[in-house]
């Protein structure tokens, strides 16, 4: 496993583009990395979920930034 997390940056974007960014990311990021979606679309607080659960991923640990929201996300099937 990597030291780093994986950095997907999608503030200023909205509604579908950080889910597409995300699907994305999850292809190209091994598995059991962590990645670390930043978001400031408060949608994503239900959309990323839902995603997650679709792709029956662990779900994201959600914290409140400055800046909107972190996801911490294990890259790997449950």
């Amino acid at each position: 496993m990597k030291e780093s997390p994986h950095i997907l940056d999608v503030r200023g974007e909205k509604c579908p583009i950080p889910i597409k960014l995300l699907r994305d990311c999850i292809k190209e990021v091994p598995e059991n990395e962590i990645i670390h979606l930043l978001s400031d679309d408060l949608e994503s607080k239900y959309d990323i979920p839902a995603l997650l659960l679709r792709l029956k991923m662990p779900p994201a640990e959600i914290q409140s930034k400055e800046f909107g929201l972190l996801f911490i996300i294990v890259n790997r099937k449950v």
